[in-house]
């Protein structure tokens, strides 16, 4: 197969991207826990740091004209869709890349469901009860645990979306793509 280019500015960004929200994936695991509060402190100021680096992409996005590839909501971008899904149950990956179909919708899902936990994320730090938030108030408290429970329920949408994008980037690998080193900066 062909090896995928990425810019450097992708590439970058993904690495942030990667590294910040795979650590807050996983870091999540331990934060429900009341004995644990130092796990919420650690996850609440990396889930910043995701969400600068997550505004970052959303200006990349559109600076590199990737609105098309991640979002093909039209008739043209959903039937590509819709062979790549039946191309994978005949076993053939789709083409990844910067390409309208299956691997670029399944991003978008990504930045999506990132930038629901980001915004999620953000409101639950400026409410969180106790004085640490913008809002120390009993409505400050009912937000908190209103908010909390909206960015559970997108996290699972995220873990959906972890799960298959690091199972297409290892199958795509095994199938002799070298996608790892294309997009973490590795060279031959």
């Amino acid at each position: 197969m062909q090896p995928i280019l990425w810019n450097s500015g992708t590439r970058w960004l993904h690495i942030g991207l990667s590294t910040t929200l795979t650590f807050e994936l996983f870091g999540a695991l331990l934060v429900s826990d009341p004995n644990t509060r130092m796990y919420f402190i650690i996850h609440e100021w990396v889930g910043l740091l995701a969400t600068a680096i997550l505004m970052v992409e959303w200006l990349w996005i559109y600076a590199d004209g990737q609105s098309k590839i991640l979002f093909p909501w039209n008739s043209n971008g959903i039937s590509i869709i819709k062979t790549d899904i039946l191309a994978l149950f005949k076993g053939k990956l789709p083409q990844a890349g910067r390409a309208v179909g299956l691997p670029g919708f399944w991003h978008g899902i990504g930045i999506l469901s990132m930038t629901g936990l980001a915004i999620t994320g953000v409101l639950i730090f400026l409410v969180i009860p106790g004085g640490r938030g913008a809002s120390s108030s009993s409505a400050g408290a009912a937000a908190f645990t209103t908010l909390s429970g909206v960015h559970r329920e997108i996290s699972y949408v995220a873990w959906v979306y972890w799960i298959g994008h690091v199972s297409a980037a290892i199958l795509h690998q095994v199938r002799g793509d070298p996608v790892f080193r294309a997009i973490f900066l590795l060279r031959k």
